[in-house]
């Protein structure tokens, strides 16, 4: 009688010793000189329809000018783009001379990502403010015992998947930075929406000494926003593959010390 149980092993083999493939990783290194802004690709995938973007004095970012944009960065590609005059010192404001620097991209699937970098970031503040993802949003508390005037929160909005259920329009849209005046703002925590990515947050804070960088991480999502909830039951599926492996191998050695008795008794 044929089984099908060779078939079934096979099946259950393939499904034990099967190793998830691990996702890209997107990097960029960014070099200022003199008025040409390099930017290297140092990960392992490719980054679709790059665009660079600088902060204003006002918080919002403004597209840099590519020689010859291409529609695919690759790893260990390298995009040069023209840094514009700067204003005089006494004209730019404090974050416009801290020259951030947002690289925003999509990767294979269509989702949009963001990098921001600063060419000349202040300190590191020595007292941080209290800030994590809550309930999707980034939530930041009021400063107790701190001497932070106000904050400025950059960021680069990530909307997660959600946009690819759609026809994709490689179109970057990313909101101005947000400036909270801790006095007005009172007692209640600042909360905003970074979208479902929960990318990292830099928030530069103004304090009397001047101002000072915190890196807040983002919500732990790390890509796996995108991944179906299966994909994250790897290891039971591979406790019950082993199961029935072992289930497998011992009904098949059962069945061949059946057959010897069959012919004897023939």
């Amino acid at each position: 009688m044929n089984t099908p149980l060779p078939k079934i092993l096979f099946a259950f083999a393939a499904l034990l010793f099967a190793l998830p493939v691990p996702a890209g990783t997107l990097s960029f290194r960014l070099s200022l000189t003199g008025s040409e802004l390099t930017v290297d690709n140092q990960g392992d995938s490719s980054a679709f329809y790059p665009a660079i973007f600088r902060m204003l004095a006002d918080g919002r970012w403004a597209q840099l000018e590519a020689s010859a944009p291409p529609a695919e960065l690759a790893p260990g590609m390298r995009l040069q783009l023209k840094w514009p005059d700067a204003p005089a010192a006494q004209q730019a404001a404090a974050l416009e001379r801290m020259q951030p620097v947002m690289v925003r991209f999509f990767d294979q699937a269509g989702v949009g990502f963001g990098q921001v970098s600063m060419l000349r970031p202040p300190p590191a503040a020595a007292a941080a403010l209290k800030a994590r993802y809550a309930s999707g949003l980034l939530q930041i508390d009021p400063p107790e015992g701190v001497a932070v005037r106000a904050t400025w929160v950059l960021w680069p909005q990530e909307n997660g998947i959600g946009p690819i259920s759609r026809p994709v329009r490689f179109e970057h849209k990313q909101p101005p930075a947000r400036r909270i005046d801790w006095a007005r703002q009172g007692k209640a925590p600042f909360q905003f929406d970074a979208g479902a990515g929960q990318p990292n947050v830099m928030l530069v804070h103004e304090t009397g000494d001047g101002y000072a960088l915190q890196a807040v991480p983002g919500g732990g999502l790390g890509g796996r926003e995108q991944r179906t909830a299966w994909l994250d039951a790897t290891p039971k599926f591979y406790a019950a593959a082993l199961i029935a492996l072992v289930l497998a191998v011992g009904a098949m050695a059962l069945q061949f010390l059946r057959r010897p008795r069959r012919g004897a008794a023939a």
